[in-house]
């Protein structure tokens, strides 16, 4: 054997460590420490420490030389042959190497699933030596600064071991920690966004409440009231213009004017209505009949039983224009708007009775060519279609609700603001829902008759209705007007004597101003001339 030691451990370099080798040549031995206290100068294996050994032949073979063992069998100037004591002492290291070499290649035998290099060493130093550090193999050729050590991660054994799980444990620990930490100023940075977003929230909704609140002061001051009252008188003249210039250039489509007409109006209804807590007005029966007639209109033109509806509704709202006082006033749009309900359908259906086109032509001679008698089961159908509902809404399945928010109906309008209900004798009054369907039932079997009227006739009843409707508008100016005057009047005859009795009195007169006198004249002008300062406008017969 021929070996190079240094502090860090021997490499030896051999013909063959078996005499029966194959193939002789070159071995390779991993490096070990030396004990403490073990000098490196130049004992191979001081300490007995094992040694790993790789033929080329791919044996491997467990070397333990014995402490005395000198520093090398030949020294380096060593050219003569072996003495017999030299001899004698190689086969007995020999014999020796053997029997380390069969325990070591027993305990690899065990650990077939571990071929490589680490797991073999691991496996023979755990065998021979459990606390022991191992490195990568080297040859005779590396010094002190070429060969390179692998530096062990972890010292095996039990202590290890604990060592290790208390590791583990407290890392476990910290990571629990470092979450519930990250838990804790996550519900803080939620609760503090929630409280921003609260405050914020609710800080909007004030201005919104804020600023509504002073939309609507404005919107009821003078200024506001006769800026709306302009555009609305406006927007009616002109209505009347194009009304007027479309039926006479073509009757025949009138009823799209008619329907655009009704849709605005609706729309501006179901606004004015929800806004002012009055939506049961929309179920009254002039809403009714108009959509009946867009029904027939633009759905099922050629029934004639519709169409026989449609006519026989127009009496009642004829009826209702005279009787419930709808009046032209185009500046308040609560007033006419009630009569837009009413007259235009009657106008759109005499329109078309005029001159009809495609399938209205077909349905209008549909209906008339029935009998008189289904004519008025057609008509009376559609009526008491609409009492059923109306009456099972408002007296039964809506009952508690319109007396708990106190909503208006037109049975409250005619029943309790109209005083029909006090009027009645006092056994009538349980029964005053009764007698009211039982009214409006009769309003429509009196105009009925409408079915059964030539044109000629139909086009002097709906004469008769506008001349109403224009009169009644033509008296509520000439009587804002004259009280109005009558109120100025009394207002400088009041100030005037009241100057008098000073001047009298020795004291001087207060000096006029344009605001008094704006005042005197305007204010109660704007008092009067709006429709929402009387909440006795109602849709009337509707």
């Amino acid at each position: 054997f021929r070996a190079t030691c240094r502090p860090t451990g021997c490499a030896f370099a051999t013909p063959s460590l078996d005499p029966g080798a194959a193939h002789p040549g070159q071995a390779r031995v991993a490096m070990a420490p030396l004990a403490d206290g073990d000098s490196g100068g130049g004992n191979a294996a001081a300490g007995g420490r094992p040694l790993l050994l790789e033929s080329p032949s791919g044996d491997s073979l467990m070397q333990r030389f014995p402490s005395e063992q000198s520093t090398s069998t030949y020294p380096d100037d060593h050219s003569g042959p072996p003495t017999p004591d030299e001899q004698d002492a190689a086969v007995h290291r020999r014999r020796k190497s053997k029997d380390i070499s069969s325990a070591a290649a027993a305990a690899l035998e065990e650990t077939e699933e571990s071929s490589d290099y680490e797991s073999r060493v691991e496996l023979l130093s755990h065998q021979t030596q459990p606390r022991s550090y191992y490195y990568e193999f080297t040859d005779e050729s590396c010094d002190d600064t070429s060969c390179r050590r692998e530096v062990p991660l972890l010292r095996r054994g039990r202590k290890t071991r604990k060592q290790l799980q208390q590791r583990v444990e407290n890392l476990v620990q910290e990571l629990q920690r470092r979450k519930t930490v990250f838990q804790a100023r996550q519900r803080d940075l939620a609760h503090s966004m929630n409280e921003k977003l609260k405050t914020r929230w609710i800080s909007n909704q004030e201005k919104i409440v804020r600023r509504s609140r002073q939309m609507t002061d404005k919107l009821q001051t003078g200024r506001a009231r006769a800026w709306r009252h302009k555009c609305v008188f406006a927007l009616v003249q002109l209505d009347f213009m194009l009304s007027f210039f479309w039926l006479g250039r073509s009757p025949e489509t009138f009823y799209i004017y008619y329907s655009a007409q009704m849709a605005l109006v609706m729309g501006c209804k179901v606004l004015d209505y929800r806004m002012k807590a009055q939506h049961y007005f929309l179920l009254d029966f002039c809403f009714f009949a108009n959509a009946c007639a867009l029904t027939w209109l633009w759905l099922f033109p050629r029934w004639g039983a519709l169409y026989n509806a449609c006519e026989g509704v127009c009496g009642l709202l004829a009826i209702s224009i005279v009787m419930f006082r709808n009046s032209c006033v185009p500046h308040d749009f609560v007033r006419i708007s009630n009569a837009y309900v009413h007259y235009p359908v009657v106008i759109c259906l005499l329109s078309l009775r005029m001159q009809c086109s495609g399938d209205h032509c077909i349905g209008m001679e549909a209906g008339r060519s029935m009998v008189w008698s289904e004519r008025l089961w057609g008509a009376f159908a559609a009526y008491f279609s609409w009492a059923t509902v109306y009456s099972s809404v408002i007296f039964i399945f809506a009952r508690n609700r319109i007396e708990h928010k106190q909503r208006d109906t037109l049975y409250k309008y005619f029943a309790l603001t109209l005083g029909y209900q006090e009027a009645l004798p006092k056994w009538l009054r349980p029964y005053s829902q009764c007698l009211f369907m039982c009214g409006h039932a009769t309003l429509f079997c009196s105009g009925v008759g409408w079915l059964f009227l030539p044109f000629w006739g139909q086009v002097i009843a709906a004469i008769l209705g506008m001349a109403a409707f224009f009169h009644n508008g033509g008296r509520f100016y000439v009587d804002h007007f004259w009280k109005a005057y009558e109120r100025n009047t009394a207002t400088y005859v009041d100030a005037a004597y009241s100057v008098m009795s000073k001047e009298e009195n020795g004291l001087p007169p207060p000096t006029p101003t344009a605001a008094d006198g704006k005042s005197r004249v305007d204010g109660p002008m704007d008092a009067t001339i709006s429709g929402d300062s009387n909440p006795s406008v109602t849709n009337g017969g509707g």
